[in-house]
């Protein structure tokens, strides 16, 4: 079982009166000063005097030394423990579930990896706010990071055909709110109307595409998805190509494996996304990475040409 510890708020803290109670949900591993960096930014916000922030963080079998370091820098967190088999979704439901148990108004969810300007979260309530009253909804609102090269990494996505409902393109933020049809989980105001609709990320994902299931999840059930207007922060992307199943210089074998892992495409998780949101197609959606890494494979490509 997890192990939950917390700290005791002070007598003048718990006297405080907030006016939006929020809570960050973060998962970690093995990146000490990342997350500490990422906390730092949290703390740094300038939305922090309207605000009531509680942080809920997962540490999924750390052996850096972070949940030592992140309970002596912020007692007030409440940190709970994995054994390293959560991964970032099983990471994000521990931590959210923990904080589902008291009425919240907000749950910011937050890579340890994601460094948030000061004014963040203000724009992320402020956004919300202004959408909710054109259109009578409460949602989701999405922040967008960029990369050491300035160029979008997270954010909102867009289908890009209805037929082909999950080949997802990023949207680069603008002056201007945009909607989207479903996000990374890099950093995402969810509130708590949306997530009484939604409940928490599904248990059938263990790393990836529990954040993507969640907003397509989201669409489905009409909950408006926002892209926050200019970057909330920055963030590298690490889902590169080199070294992945899409690697097509990797042996068939080594791709495969790669595909299978948890930061894979693991076929029970990927089963669960097309199942659920590619109609009656979905056996065909289904099978055509697994298979497409044979087919674009160097020996295949032998043998193709050598039957002409």
């Amino acid at each position: 079982m997890p192990i939950i510890q917390t700290a005791q708020l002070s007598g003048n803290e718990k006297n405080v009166r907030y006016r939006q109670k929020i809570a960050v949900i973060l998962t970690c591993f093995n990146r000490r000063q990342k997350t500490i960096d990422c906390i730092d930014a949290v703390l740094a916000q300038s939305a922090l005097n309207d605000v009531a922030l509680e942080f809920f963080i997962t540490d999924d079998g750390s052996t850096d030394g972070t949940s030592d370091a992140v309970m002596l820098r912020y007692p007030m967190i409440h940190l709970l423990k994995g054994d390293g088999s959560l991964y970032w979704n099983g990471g994000m439901r521990l931590a959210w579930a923990e904080a589902f148990k008291e009425k919240r108004d907000f749950f910011l969810w937050l890579n340890d990896d994601t460094f948030l300007y000061p004014d963040t979260l203000q724009r992320m309530l402020d956004t919300h706010a202004k959408c909710m009253r054109d259109t009578g909804k409460a949602g989701i609102v999405v922040g967008s990071t960029h990369d050491e090269t300035g160029q979008t990494s997270y954010g909102g996505e867009l289908q890009t055909s209805r037929f082909r409902p999950l080949t997802l393109i990023k949207i680069d933020p603008k002056e201007q709110v945009q909607s989207c049809d479903t996000f990374n989980g890099n950093c995402v105001l969810v509130s708590r109307e949306a997530a009484a609709v939604l409940g928490n990320l599904d248990a059938g994902f263990v790393h990836a595409m529990g954040d993507t299931d969640y907003g397509l999840r989201a669409k489905r059930a009409g909950i408006p998805m926002w892209v926050m207007p200019f970057y909330a922060g920055r963030c590298v992307n690490d889902n590169r190509i080199p070294d992945s199943f899409s690697d097509r210089s990797l042996p068939v074998a080594v791709r495969l494996k790669k595909a299978m892992s948890p930061k894979g495409l693991p076929w029970r998780a990927w089963l669960i996304v097309c199942r659920r949101h590619t109609g009656f197609l979905w056996p065909v959606y289904w099978m055509w990475p697994y298979l497409k890494i044979l087919v674009t494979s160097p020996r295949f490509k032998e043998r193709k040409t050598s039957t002409r």
